[in-house]
């Protein structure tokens, strides 16, 4: 599917790219566990023990309506670098790899994915898949050629809350993902 998303953006995503950014959303809504992921990438200012530590039904209600916030933040933004990000694959083609044979389908599942594109080897990406409370498996994290993108955003939010001296609601003000060239780069080396 998102390879038919991509090519018939082709014709159309520079003079409507919220169009392409609206069809991969609605792709990646049904795949990706936007809020898990983001309250992993939030760290403890996102866990349910910090959560549990909270006294005031204020401190709980502040809690929920930044996760709801930083979820959709990170999510804009992380489909706003991935669209732009897929325009320019050039791939043939996309195999994602069986399951071992020991995989614990309970929990937390790994699949691997190879890109083939321009280069001689294939890009390697790994999922971290769980499922939902409707019991959907859901993309949890990506690793792309060894980077952890969750932790490599996870990362950047300490940091960002460090410079805040710990206000969250600043961070997630000034969030932005990591450019694509950066990550392009991370991955290239």
């Amino acid at each position: 599917e998102l390879m038919s998303v991509i090519e018939e953006a082709r014709g159309y995503a520079d003079e409507d790219p919220d169009r392409f950014n609206r069809e991969v959303e609605a792709l990646l809504d049904r795949v990706v566990d936007f809020q898990s992921f983001a309250r992993g990438v939030m760290g403890k200012y996102g866990s349910g023990s910090y959560y549990k530590s909270l006294s005031s039904d204020e401190e709980r209600a502040k809690f929920r309506s930044q996760v709801i916030r930083f979820t959709e933040t990170f999510k804009s933004g992380l489909i706003n670098t991935y669209s732009k990000g897929l325009l320019t694959f050039n791939g043939n083609r996309i195999e994602v790899l069986p399951l071992d044979d020991d995989a614990d389908l309970s929990g937390s599942v790994g699949v691997t994915q190879k890109i083939y594109g321009d280069r001689p080897e294939p890009y390697q990406v790994y999922y971290t898949m769980r499922k939902d409370r409707d019991g959907t498996w859901k993309v949890r994290n990506v690793i792309i050629e060894g980077l952890n993108v969750g932790e490599l955003y996870q990362n950047q939010f300490a940091a960002d809350a460090r410079s805040y001296k710990g206000d969250i609601d600043k961070v997630i003000d000034n969030w932005s993902v990591v450019p694509q060239e950066a990550m392009e780069e991370k991955v290239a080396k």
